[in-house]
């Protein structure tokens, strides 16, 4: 499940590019070196990690009550509600106030390496549809371990791209990774209802197999 980790990061990097490029120029510009920008990086994960964390511990009771088929449906849902969240007043007002008290405490961190790395932290836990779909998809990976491993090569994924914008002019695409931006709740919509119908158990070989209930687990096809 990691290499779909890496390649989530990779292909949905234009929108971290439309999100934080411009942040990324913003640095740049204060005339960070590469290792102060790797550093403010290497933060930006551990901001990730948490994610994972407290996505996991969210449906850790599920695990403890062994309704493992559940974590699956539970994590499309949550999908299908963040990408829903601009048309649920109460979701996106919260998110909204999230948003604002995190950016808020960004524009008082320090800017040596300490407050560098802090500033990744912030960076990795804004509200972010590609962030938090991936930190959502984490904890379907089984272990808490395995969860933040995979946002580790998620946000790896998303490296190239970024450090690309703090060194490259915007070249006038800008207007052009708003358009892609606008398109990332629909495939968050997407992907949850693609989840929530193979988590469903409803008999269909490779699309929605049947959940073997001693053995815990789907049953991919049967003979």
């Amino acid at each position: 499940m990691m290499w779909s980790a890496f390649i989530l990061g990779l292909l949905g990097s234009l929108h971290c590019a439309a999100m934080c490029g411009p942040f990324m120029l913003g640095l740049a510009a204060r005339e960070y070196s590469l290792f102060s920008l790797l550093v403010h990086h290497v933060g930006r994960w551990i901001g990730y990690i948490i994610l994972a964390v407290f996505f996991y511990f969210v449906v850790s009771p599920l695990q403890v009550f062994e309704l493992q088929q559940y974590i699956g449906l539970f994590s499309g849902i949550l999908l299908v509600i963040y990408g829903l969240k601009s048309y649920i007043p109460p979701v996106n007002k919260l998110f909204t106030k999230i948003t604002a008290l995190i950016s808020d405490r960004m524009m008082k961190s320090k800017s040596g390496r300490t407050g560098n790395i802090m500033l990744g932290v912030l960076n990795g836990l804004l509200p972010c549809g590609l962030s938090f779909g991936a930190a959502i998809l984490s904890v379907n990976t089984g272990s808490l371990v395995n969860a933040g491993a995979y946002m580790v090569v998620f946000g790896l994924g998303t490296l190239p791209i970024l450090l690309a914008m703090s060194y490259l002019p915007q070249l006038g695409l800008q207007k052009s990774l708003r358009k892609f931006n606008a398109y990332t709740p629909k495939i968050l919509l997407v992907v949850g209802f693609i989840i929530i119908i193979r988590s469903a158990g409803l008999g269909i070989p490779y699309i929605s197999p049947a959940y073997n209930v001693q053995a815990q687990e789907m049953e991919c096809c049967s003979k």
